[in-house]
């Protein structure tokens, strides 16, 4: 078994992989994609300090580089494979080349290392056009009733009085929410009621990117209408 990262080859049967996968959860808990992580460990052979640790400083520059691929073959026939184009946000060292043990041959002509490398892949290719929505709410805020509408006049001595001003008052709705699109913005909700918005108040806000590993993948929208109406709103 030969596993290569990048341009970095590791020399047959040296190294060892554990490949796990842990669920990609939205705003609402469906899950859309999942956390690939490649624990790596093997151990370096070399004949001499020297190349010893040449074989170090290899294999630390190799790893320090993120978004490259991981390939793990056994002869020509590809195993396993992490292809960077092929995730959310590409391929990352999460855990740098490291040498977790010491003694019982160690530092002699062999050197025992592990690191961590993983990404994000989602269950559905990245739509820029009508993405994939990751969180999703939505209210409706009621302001009036419809009915009389009474004021408290001033008065020299004494209480104010409490007149009424007009028969009925308007009702105001306003709709608001807020959506995530994967890779893109995604097309805030129409308004309810279109033909009783104040088009002036009309609020359509693009909020800030959520990166993920050096690329924008989190897209939120949010959007704000006012309506206004003499009579309660339809429902139906």
């Amino acid at each position: 078994m030969i596993l290569s990262y990048g341009g970095y080859n590791h020399p047959d049967n040296e190294a060892n992989c554990i490949i796990s996968r842990s669920g990609l959860e939205a705003g609402d808990g469906f899950i859309y994609g999942y956390t690939e992580k490649w624990d790596i460990t093997g151990f370096l052979q070399a004949e001499s300090d020297a190349a010893l640790i040449a074989a170090f400083a290899e294999l630390l520059a190799a790893y320090s580089i993120q978004g490259q691929n991981l390939v793990w073959k056994k002869g020509s026939i590809t195993m396993h494979s992490l292809i960077s184009d092929n995730t959310l946000a590409g391929t990352r060292v999460t855990v740098l080349p490291h040498f977790p043990n010491n003694g019982n041959g160690e530092l002699t002509t062999f050197r025992r290392y592990a690191m961590s490398v993983e990404a994000d892949v989602t269950f559905q290719a990245i739509n820029l056009i009508t993405p994939q929505v990751l969180k999703y709410e939505e209210s409706i805020n009621i302001t009036g009733s419809g009915g009389p509408k009474f004021g408290l006049l001033s008065t020299t001595t004494g209480f104010y009085q409490k007149q009424q001003l007009t028969e009925t008052s308007p009702i105001t709705i306003v709709q608001s929410g807020m959506a995530t699109g994967l890779g893109a913005f995604p097309t805030p909700n129409a308004p309810l009621y279109p033909e009783h918005e104040h088009l002036e108040r009309r609020q359509i806000n693009q909020g800030a990117k959520r990166r993920r590993n050096g690329f924008d993948a989190e897209f939120p929208i949010h959007w704000n209408y006012t309506f206004e109406r003499n009579q309660a709103f339809p429902t139906a």
